[in-house]
């Protein structure tokens, strides 16, 4: 089994059930791969002993699988609480708190935050998650036909690799996807996935999907027992206006709606965040 694309492994918590729902899939990759586990809360000064006593409970109950690190920050938002715990290799595993609606309401304005502003992928798990996350099946690559959906291939690949998993690529072409986002040679034929396989090596399949609902595609063929799916792989598009919420909302409700963990690959470099940002992720839910 090849070494992790990760040192260490960071669940975020708030003192929830939706936010330890994470857990499932970390604790999972640690009995796998063996790298720390660490739980981190954002706590205040006022807050701090409860706050302690709370993620010694969870590092307690956990003490079978590993020994978990516990980690309090002072910090005034969520996302920057996040970020302090970072080091350089870290894989942030957290919980989507969205309910309904689109892009920052389906992944939650603290998920949503977190995956504008961090350089690296993060593992996302949404309210559909299966109970027990044993990362058996094939890790999937999900390309929508765009250069940017391109970024899901490298890590796709390492993940199939550490796991000891098939890799397959899925391509679900949206009838009237503009053509500017789409690869040389056109995005709705087998030949460009043919093409990015043959590049990337290492591919035991690929496949393309024609639907106006791509998220519920890719969270169907997820739950499918016929091909079953460890993980899901995929890019954020943009960072504003449209092309984020086309896009970006692809990926937030697969997330939503998907009963295996999401890998999501961000989109060019982090983003600042600006006081008004940061006041509001610091107010709500991961």
């Amino acid at each position: 089994m090849q070494a992790a694309p990760f040192s260490d492994i960071l669940v975020p918590l708030d003192g929830s059930p939706t936010a330890e729902r994470a857990l499932r899939p970390a604790l999972e990759l640690v009995r796998r791969t063996g790298v720390p586990l660490r739980v981190l809360r954002r706590a205040f000064p006022d807050e701090a002993e409860t706050a302690a006593a709370y993620l010694a409970d969870v590092a307690d109950r956990h003490s079978g699988v590993t020994d978990v690190e516990t980690q309090m920050v002072d910090q005034d938002s969520v996302p920057d609480a996040i970020r302090e715990g970072l080091g350089a290799d870290t894989l942030v595993c957290m919980s989507s708190h969205g309910r309904g609606g689109v892009a920052r309401a389906l992944m939650g304005s603290v998920a949503e935050s977190v995956l504008r502003t961090l350089d690296r992928p993060v593992l996302v798990v949404g309210p559909h998650l299966g109970e027990s996350v044993t990362f058996t099946g094939r890790v999937v690559a999900c390309l929508d036909g765009s250069t940017a959906s391109e970024r899901t291939l490298d890590p796709a690949h390492a993940w199939a690799e550490t796991l000891g998993l098939p890799l397959w690529l899925i391509q679900v072409a949206v009838p009237g996807t503009p053509v500017e986002w789409m690869t040389q040679g056109g995005a709705t034929g087998s030949a460009p996935l043919a093409r990015l396989a043959w590049r990337l090596g290492d591919v035991d399949g690929w496949d393309t999907y024609h639907s106006r609902h791509p998220a519920r595609e890719l969270a169907d063929l997820a739950a499918s027992s016929y091909h079953p799916t460890a993980l899901l792989v995929m890019a954020t598009h943009g960072r504003t206006g449209w092309d984020r919420l086309r896009l970006g909302s692809v990926t937030a409700a697969t997330v939503h709606a998907a009963t295996v963990p999401v890998l999501v690959v961000p989109g060019g470099p982090p983003e600042p965040v600006d006081a008004a940002g940061a006041d509001h992720a610091g107010a709500a839910r991961p």
